[in-house]
Parts: C-alpha cells; structure tokens; sequence
C-alpha cells in the first residue's frame, strides 16, 4: 500500500513538473518586429531560345512583303531590302520576348514597428 501511495504521489509530482508557467513576456507580450513580404517578378532567359531567330526570319519576310508593296524599278528593291532589314529587326525584338518567362518569387524581411 505504501508502494502504490509512493508512486501516485511521484507521478502527481511529475505532472506538476511537466507544466510550465506562462512566460511573462511571452504570454501578452507582441514581437517588437513584423514581417514584410512581396512578390517580386523574375524574368529568366532562354540561352539558346528560338523565338530570336524564327522572330528575324518572319520579320524578314514580312518586311520584305510589305517593301515590295512600293516604288518601281530600282526603288521597289531599295524599299523591298529596307523592308526586310527592318522587318528582321522588328521580328528580332519580338522573338526575343518570346524567349523570356517571367515567374514571382517571395522575398519577406522583418520590420521593426
């Protein structure tokens, strides 16, 4: 009988040891710092994309097209040629978005208040 008394008290004891008492400063007490987050965009480039040179050969193309629309005799292969370059220009710069995604990345700091 005093053996089974010995051990209810004991184990009385270790759960009165298990529980803690709320820490002062942490019970009511708010964070002197907040987090801050944003999502920030981030572009990523092809290395070797394809949008650059399908986008010069198209806009050559096309300019050529439309250049050949234009003038007579050596003047229409003047402005067919200047339809071309700039066309392949244009395309060029269009392609090459077509290579770039674009995703958004999470960056959070922390804040004093």
């Amino acid at each position: 009988m005093k053996h089974i008394l010995f051990a209810a008290a004991l184990a009385v004891a270790l759960v009165g040891c298990s529980k803690s008492a709320p820490n002062a400063s942490s019970a009511g007490a708010k964070s002197a710092t907040e987090v801050d987050c944003t999502e920030v965009p981030v572009q990523h480039k092809k290395e070797w994309g394809t949008g650059g040179v399908v986008g010069t050969a198209v806009g050559g193309a096309l300019g050529g097209l439309v250049g050949n629309q234009f003038g007579g005799g050596s003047g229409k292969t003047a402005l067919t040629a200047a339809g071309a370059v700039g066309g392949a220009v244009a395309g060029h710069e269009v392609g090459k978005n077509a290579d770039t995604t674009t995703s958004y990345e999470k960056h959070c700091h922390r804040v004093s208040k």
